[in-house]
């Protein structure tokens, strides 16, 4: 009716919104300046009908007048009246018919704000999930203008985190809250994504204005997300190990959808898809989720089938586009066929890939030595990428094998009416998992040191490396140390389980009994039981694989060092896969880019990490001045999440923010955000284990079912309210938690 300004003012006023008094002069009305008070000031705003329109903005090409005088607001609303006609050349440039526009005008009371700003419900760079608060001292005029200094907000809407940018913290934690809330309610009042000016005078917000964001669209939304993936690659992950994943990552799929629709043409149509698995920001891996589920949506009952890979991927927004990928009807039958024979052949070609893995891996160790030539290592590289990436696709599957029957199987006993205790009793019964072998080997070898000879000593250990040296802590980023790349680490391991004998011999004595649970009553048991302990298999022999790779970019590191292309081993590191082998055929010094590289991730480990970002077109990294993170705390005493290991223990809390900071872990309660493979070795000495990311079938919960330690995943805000230090009693059979006493309080 007024156009965006005045009708979005009314409406917000109407429902409640803190709008500071206005009258709205039309364009065809005679002003009534009857409501002016002498004394007080006001803003005077244009309201065009064709302004801030969807197709187009006017940002800037109408004037606003702020602090005028009663007496003078008449000749104000005259001046932006008359605007409208210099606007012409600008609507004339942009194709925009103002024939039929009209210019209204706003007249409301100034707000002598305390500090003003603007806040973008999502941040007009195009993230769609964060909202962006700008906030300077005093007038907004100052703030638009770039007149006053100005701080910036960068708020996730998923995760409710955020950081700041800029010279002073402005808001409090209560202000930058309060502003989201009010945002949020003004977003369901007008929808859309919004640009909304602001003043807060003490504790009370004034919204002046709010108006469309023009340059956003959501036709075709990017989705990152990390839900299981960051058990894989928690933090920050380096160039080469971003690149090493798409890679693999890409291949894998593609493998899968050529099983699943046996037809290269229309594969082909979907390169993009296959190509597009991962995605990276900020220096974290994510899944490109909204291309997982075109892949799933490849298979037959797809609707079925999504629900119980997000239940087990521990996928929190299970919020999906639900229709169907295009396939032509003979394709979509065929894939009925093809994936129920896929599907039924996973145990026997895990067993084969298991097979072909043993021999490449002993035909690697043959072969590699430190002194080969970088072409002699490429070659090395392509012969493993060309045998094994090929057919790495079948783990895939096998992971749909152990999500599909793990569903069942839990769905069957709740309708027996089981406890979870007892579900997680039957799915726990797996004895000797893969995973498992490494820290039974190494608590046997740190507990019979003593009675070893040296020289034997120094025989186990090396063994142990050749058998398990790529098993370690955040293993499968190629930047990682392991045993196998710095042995020194092993030592320390070993050391650091005999500092606590007591709890050594424990641990040895549970470890080394017999597993009573191997008899799998049933059938969907069975296949669930199988299906887990080959996807523990597939992930230790991946981490083998990570290792191979990890060798052979040692080599050429020290290579590139010698030729003076990098400044250091790890420098190579900050490259990516196509520039590391390229430097073989084209040397070239890269130092320029690592240095710049460097900076960047500088920036990187400042910006907390997001569980998902929304993009409106491609993914982006961000580029800071400053960061600032806020750590946000909660009083809650009671958690709930996912119990994956039954026991009831009360004892302190280990909050690990960073895996890679030295910790004494033994008989403490680990509070997390995720865990990875090579957090077995820090669980063989916890009391229990509680992390915020996770499913029922997470490393987490399989590794602490078979140390028999209690552990719950998937418990929101967990790091916002567990403090190292706290005294707690956590309940794996049920998933509560409870803090019994605040470290601050001791």
């Amino acid at each position: 009716m007024y156009g965006n300004k005045a009708d979005n003012l009314i409406k917000l006023r109407e429902n409640g919104i803190n709008v500071p008094v206005f009258s709205v002069i039309g364009w065809d009305e005679e002003p009534d300046f009857g409501f002016c008070t002498e004394g007080r000031l006001y803003a005077v705003r244009s309201s065009c009908s064709s302004e801030d329109s969807l197709s187009s903005s006017f940002a800037g090409q109408f004037d606003t007048y702020l602090n005028v005088p009663a007496a003078d607001v008449p000749l104000r609303v005259g001046q932006i009246r008359k605007s409208l006609e210099l606007a012409h050349d600008y609507s004339e440039n942009r194709d925009i018919d103002l024939s039929d526009a009209h210019m209204n005008v706003i007249v409301q009371e100034m707000v002598d704000s305390d500090l003003s700003g603007v806040l973008f419900t999502s941040n007009p760079k195009g993230i769609l999930n964060e909202s962006v608060i700008t906030v300077g001292r005093g007038l907004g005029e100052g703030v638009v203008s770039d007149r006053v200094d100005t701080t910036s907000y960068y708020y996730n809407l998923t995760d409710r985190i955020y950081y700041y940018d800029g010279r002073e913290d402005l808001l409090d934690n209560e202000m930058v809250e309060s502003l989201i809330s009010v945002s949020g309610q003004i977003s369901k009042i007008l929808g859309g994504y919004l640009d909304i000016e602001f003043g807060i005078v003490g504790r009370d917000i004034y919204i002046l204005q709010a108006r469309p964001i023009t340059t956003l669209k959501s036709d075709d939304l990017l989705i990152l997300d990390n839900s299981n993936i960051v058990e894989s690659y928690p933090g920050i992950s380096l160039p080469l190990t971003v690149s090493f994943v798409d890679l693999v990552y890409s291949g894998v799929f593609k493998g899968v959808c050529r099983r699943v629709l046996k037809n290269d043409g229309e594969l082909e149509k979907h390169a993009d898809v296959f190509l597009n698995m991962t995605g990276h920001a900020n220096g974290r891996v994510y899944y490109k989720i909204s291309n997982w589920y075109t892949v799933l949506k490849f298979l037959p009952m797809n609707k079925k089938i999504i629900p119980v890979w997000q239940e087990m991927l521990g996928v929190k927004n299970k919020n999906y586009d639900k229709n169907d990928v295009v396939i032509p009807w003979h394709i979509r039958v065929g894939t009925y066929f093809n994936s129920v024979y896929e599907l039924l052949r996973v145990p026997v070609n895990m067993r084969r890939l298991n097979e072909l893995f043993i021999r490449i891996n002993d035909d690697f160790y043959k072969r590699y030595t430190p002194d080969l030539s970088p072409a002699e290592l490429k070659d090395l590289f392509n012969e493993i990428k060309a045998e094994l990436f090929d057919v790495w696709d079948v783990t895939l599957l096998n992971d749909m094998y152990a999500f599909i029957f793990t569903g069942l199987l839990k769905s069957r006993m709740k309708k027996k009416g089981m406890s979870e205790k007892e579900i997680n009793g039957i799915i726990s019964g797996i004895s000797d998992i893969e995973s498992m072998k490494p820290v039974r080997a190494l608590i046997k070898l740190a507990y019979e040191k003593d009675v070893l000879t040296p020289a034997d000593y120094e025989r186990a250990k090396k063994d142990y490396i050749s058998r398990y040296g790529d098993r370690n802590l955040e293993e499968l980023k190629l930047e990682s140390r392991t045993f196998r790349s710095n042995p020194e680490l092993l030592e320390e391991r070993i050391s650091g389980y005999r500092k606590d004998p007591v709890r050594l011999k424990e641990t040895y004595d549970s470890l080394m009994k017999e597993s009573g649970n191997t008899v799998h009553k049933g059938f969907i048991a069975k296949r669930a039981a199988l299906g887990i302990a080959n996807r523990e298999i597939s992930r230790l022999n991946r981490s083998r694989i990570y290792g191979m790779v990890r060798l052979i970019l040692d080599s050429l590191g020290r290579f590139y060092v010698s030729d003076g292309l990098i400044s250091s081993c790890d420098d190579i590191y900050y490259l990516t896969v196509d520039e590391v082998f390229d430097l073989i055929s084209s040397p070239r010094d890269v130092t320029g880019i690592v240095s710049e590289r460097k900076r960047q991730y500088e920036i990187f480990v400042r910006l907390p990490a997001y569980s998902r970002l929304v993009f409106a077109d491609h993914e982006y990294d961000k580029s800071q001045a400053s960061v600032n993170s806020y750590v946000r705390k909660t009083s809650e005493n009671e958690l709930m999440g996912t119990p994956c290991s039954g026991g009831v223990v009360e004892g302190e809390a280990l909050v690990i923010r960073d895996v890679n900071d030295t910790y004494d872990v033994s008989g403490k309660i680990l509070i997390t955000k995720m865990t990875d493979p090579g957090w077995v070795f820090l669980l063989a000495s916890a009391k229990g284990v509680i992390s915020e990311k996770g499913s029922l079938l997470s490393h987490t919960a399989i590794i602490s079912r078979e140390l028999k330690i209690p552990s719950v995943v998937g418990v929101s805000d967990l790091m916002a309210a567990v403090n190292t230090g706290d005294i707690i009693r956590m309940d794996g059979d049920s998933g509560k938690i409870e803090i019994l006493q605040r470290s601050s309080d001791k």
